[in-house]
């Protein structure tokens, strides 16, 4: 008996040592501190900048851990010269037209590559600022400003995570490059063909984008294109500019050698927000399209012809 209550007891010590160091473990921090800069699986790291004005963006360096840093970590970052190109290599292999650039140095500025954590503050990041001038910009390019940890104070760099590519992404009030802007776009499409007007109903799904502060870019007609996989030679035929001036009236104009042809005035081509916020779109115009199919009650063949477009666009939510 007293064999049996001397084991119980030895249970109970046993049991209590346990818990004490258990205890123990978890008062410490089970995570070591560490420096790394925030960004996708793919090392990049999206801002949005408006067309019309200068805005700044961030870079956010943050410390991995259970528990908050305990002396101020100044974090010192600086230009890199091969994340870009990896990048691209693995994005885009061997396809140049579609390769990131990065973003020459007159289009931003960064005041301080500097920056501290405090060891007073609940936030465990530290922000970079970057501001960005996107004027000149073009919605079918990717911009790039290459970084990466430079030094830091304390604690190690997670080697994974020390560089960074700053996107600049595109946008102004009528559509952003953030995601695919679509308007969806019905109306009355009238082919003037050989053997008379053609009307029918059309319907579309319209990209839009971003060119400045108050003008986007469209294709004309029900032509439409993919974002990242457009071409120079698609917009220069059938790609159109909608200038949307302070009155709310819509001046069309061609990216390239398209014929177009703005029909009426204010009153047929203007921009509006309707009383359930809805984006709209009114155009009236006319274009020179090739190789526009005909068919009568025998045959079926294409020809060149003039094509008038009344339309109205309600942006895509």
């Amino acid at each position: 008996m007293k064999k049996i209550l001397n084991i119980g007891l030895l249970l109970l010590i046993l049991t209590g040592i346990t818990g004490c160091n258990e205890d123990e473990q978890f008062e410490g921090e089970l995570y070591k501190k560490i420096i790394y800069l925030l960004s996708d699986d793919n090392k990049a790291f999206q801002s949005v900048h408006e067309f019309g004005k200068e805005s700044t963006g961030y870079i956010s360096v943050c410390c991995g851990g259970t528990e908050h840093v305990t002396q101020d970590v100044t974090i010192e970052l600086e230009p890199d010269d091969q994340i870009l190109a990896q990048y691209n290599k693995i994005n885009f292999d061997i396809e140049e037209s579609k390769f990131a650039k990065e973003l020459k140095s007159d289009r931003y500025n960064i005041p301080t590559y500097q920056t501290v954590l405090k060891a007073d503050s609940e936030d465990n990041y530290a922000l970079v600022p970057i501001s960005v001038n996107p004027e000149g910009l073009s919605p079918d390019s990717i911009y790039m400003i290459p970084l990466r940890i430079k030094s830091t104070s304390n604690y190690e760099i997670n080697p994974d995570k020390q560089q960074v590519l700053y996107q600049v992404i595109l946008k102004n009030e009528y559509a952003t490059m953030e995601s695919t802007t679509h308007y969806q776009t019905a109306g009355t499409e009238i082919k003037h063909t050989t053997i008379g007007e053609k009307a029918n109903g059309s319907n579309v799904t319209r990209v839009v984008a971003p060119i400045n502060k108050n003008q986007v870019r469209v294709f004309v007609g029900t032509h439409t294109y993919t974002p990242g996989k457009v071409t120079k030679e698609d917009i220069d035929k059938y790609g159109m500019y909608l200038t949307i001036n302070d009155d709310k009236s819509i001046t069309i104009t061609p990216c390239g050698s398209l014929q177009v042809e703005m029909i009426g005035g204010a009153e047929d081509n203007y921009y509006e927000v309707d009383k359930k916020g809805r984006q709209i779109f009114y155009l009236h115009y006319k274009y020179f399209d090739t190789n526009v199919t005909v068919t009568d009650d025998k045959n079926t063949w294409t020809e060149d012809c003039w094509i008038t477009m009344e339309e109205k666009g309600i942006r895509s939510l």
